[in-house]
Order: C-alpha cells, then sequence, then structure tokens
C-alpha cells in the first residue's frame, strides 16, 4: 500500500500533490478534535500526533512534513485547526506551542530512524522528542519544576497505544 501511494505520489501533477497535502492537513484537524481536557494541564489527549506520524510513516519525508507545515500555518493564520476548535497565532505560542512545533521535526526523527532501527522504535523515539520539546515549552507557562508532571507523564501510556497500534502500518523502507 505505501508503495502505491510513493509510485502515485512521484508521478502526479502538482495540483494533486497540493490537494494531498491538504487532505492531509485536513486529516490532522479531524484528529485534533478528538480531544480530551485534562483538569490538572493545559495540554489535552488528541489524536493529533497519531494523524502526524500516520502521515509520517506512508507519505514521503518532505509530503508529510508540508503536510504538518501547512496544518500549522492554517492554525497560524486563525483557522480553528488546533484541539477544540482553537486557532491563531496565540495557540502557537500558548502553553501547547512546544508540541505542535515539535512536529516537523519529529516527522525528520521518524523517517531518518526508519532507515536504521525497527518501526515501532522509530515512533517511540519520535513521541519520546514531542513529549519532551512540548513539555520543555509547556515549562515556561506552569514552571519547570511541574512540567514533567503535566506536559509528558499524563500522555505516556497514549502514546504508547498509539505507538502500538502505528507499528502494525506497513511501510516501505
Amino acid at each position: 500500500m505505501v508503495r502505491a501511494i510513493e509510485n502515485a505520489w512521484l508521478n502526479c501533477s502538482l495540483i494533486y500533490r497540493v490537494l494531498l497535502v491538504l487532505f492531509s492537513s485536513l486529516i490532522i484537524f479531524i484528529s485534533a478534535q478528538i480531544s480530551i481536557n485534562l483538569p490538572f494541564t493545559p495540554v489535552p489527549i488528541t489524536g493529533q500526533t497519531f494523524a502526524i506520524f500516520l502521515l509520517g510513516l506512508i507519505l514521503p519525508r518532505d509530503w508529510a512534513i508540508y503536510s504538518v507545515l501547512t496544518y500549522i500555518l492554517e492554525g497560524a493564520l486563525g483557522f480553528p485547526v488546533f484541539a477544540n476548535f482553537r486557532g491563531g497565532i496565540s495557540v502557537i505560542l500558548g502553553p501547547t506551542g512546544g508540541y505542535i512545533l515539535s512536529w516537523v521535526f519529529a516527522i525528520i526523527i521518524l523517517k531518518s530512524l526508519l532507515n536504521y532501527i525497527p518501526k515501532f522504535f522509530a515512533l517511540l523515539i519520535s513521541s519520546f522528542f514531542v513529549l519532551t520539546i512540548g513539555s520543555l515549552w509547556l515549562g515556561f507557562f506552569v514552571g519547570f519544576d511541574n512540567a514533567f508532571k503535566m506536559g509528558f507523564l499524563p500522555f505516556v501510556i497514549g502514546d504508547f497505544i498509539k505507538i502500538s497500534i502505528l507499528s502494525l502500518v506497513p511501510i516501505k523502507k
């Protein structure tokens, strides 16, 4: 399946590629609305990382990055694409901004690691990166002594479940 997507991608027009990137950003938007707000942290549990890592697995690296950048740009421009239908630069500069901005680098890490280690561990390291950067950024808002327990720990089990499911996605290395 992934090989078919990549072959189709390489042989398609620019219009098709733009539409695919926009559709991919729509997938991230929809997954962002699968959201559970936790009472003790400003960071909700969402489906965004699942969608982003899925796109990172099935799309060529550059186009997965374009999809995530498009999604971030849509949100920065004020479109309500982030979790709980929020949008605007204030979301990116707010407590959840570290997670949002880390996704681009997480795709790069994921795609690079897939060449050398099993998919599960590449996803695990990429997820760890997102949680670490997100928690560090969150520390500016809640204090660094609270950042780990508010921005990292509550998300470990959910991310492990997402990674376990994503590990089943067939990919071409």
